[in-house]
This record gives C-alpha cells, sequence and structure tokens, in this order.
C-alpha cells in the first residue's frame, strides 16, 4: 500500500512538457489503468478520445486553461445517452461525472508512476472541441487531460492537516 501512497504523493500537475513523442504504449497502459476505474453501476459511460497533432492544434486554440504544449491530450467525455438509459438522471447528472473524474485520476496516477506528467484542463469550449472532434450529439466533453514528460516537477503545494479534512465519528465509542 505505500508505494501507491508514494505515487499519490508523488503526482503533480505538470504544465511545462517536454516537446517528446509518447509511445502508443504507453498511452496504452495509461488508458488501461483509466478502464479499470470504478463506476456508478458499472455503467462506464466515459469515452476518451487520445488526441494529438492538428487536431490537438486545434483544440487548443479553444482552451484558455491549455497553456503547455502536450504532445498528447486525453479528452473525456459522458455519453449522456448510455448513462441516463442505464441509471436515469442521477447517473446523466452526477454519477457519470464522478465516474469520469475516476478514471481521470486513474489516468494522472498511472501516468505519475511512469515518470510522465498531466494536468487537469476544465477550461474549454465544449462545442468547438465536441465539432473538432465530431462527437456524437450524445457525447458531452468533460474534461481534457494533457499527458507528456515533464521539462521539471514542481514541489508539492502546501495541503491541510488531516485534523482539519477528517471527523472521526462513533470512534470514541470503543
Amino acid at each position: 500500500m505505500e508505494e501507491v501512497l508514494d505515487v499519490i504523493k508523488e503526482r503533480r500537475s505538470i504544465r511545462d512538457l517536454k516537446d517528446e513523442d509518447l509511445s502508443k504504449e504507453q498511452v496504452t497502459t495509461i488508458l488501461e489503468a483509466a478502464r479499470w476505474a470504478p463506476s456508478g453501476s458499472n455503467i462506464q459511460a466515459w469515452r476518451i478520445y487520445v488526441v494529438k497533432g492538428g487536431k490537438l492544434e486545434s483544440i487548443k486554440k479553444f482552451s484558455p486553461g491549455l497553456l503547455s504544449d502536450p504532445p498528447v491530450i486525453f479528452v473525456i467525455c459522458i455519453d449522456e445517452e448510455e448513462a441516463e438509459n442505464k441509471g436515469g438522471k442521477l447517473s446523466r447528472e452526477v454519477l457519470s461525472r464522478m465516474d469520469v473524474s475516476i478514471a481521470a485520476q486513474n489516468i494522472c496516477l498511472q501516468a505519475s508512476s511512469m515518470g510522465l506528467g498531466t494536468c487537469y484542463i476544465g477550461s474549454f469550449n465544449e462545442t468547438a472541441v465536441k465539432e473538432i472532434l465530431e462527437l456524437p450529439e450524445n457525447y458531452k466533453p468533460e474534461l481534457i487531460l494533457t499527458l507528456g514528460k515533464p521539462e521539471k516537477i514542481p514541489n508539492p503545494p502546501p495541503r491541510k492537516n488531516l485534523e482539519q479534512l477528517t471527523r472521526w465519528v462513533g470512534w470514541d465509542d470503543e
């Protein structure tokens, strides 16, 4: 278990990436980590577009949060139709977004364990991304993740201590 905690502690949002390609094998390993993310009612309504080259450059024009020049981005979408058909309104509006977050965290942790960097990008024009990637009507781009080799790894940001973040309920009764 300590190895997982070490990777969690080492992961950073990496904005400065080297101008180096990644292999399809590296990217596939990272996608495999996303595939194993838990999903509400096991619906797995996320869809991941792995983008590089000209399409990535086009998306960058509509993504003010994408400040670096990553060799690869993941555009993680929700198939809202599948989410609602299999899990109702709650799945479409809430659970599928939680699922995307968990899959994204798996991507970030796997990438970090491989010496690669990622950064969450939430600032992008959804309509433009849908058009550039020619997404089906029922796909909603929810999150962009950059992926590449870090130029440098920043120091960890300050973290609140556990006492500020947690409440122990029922533990004093023992």
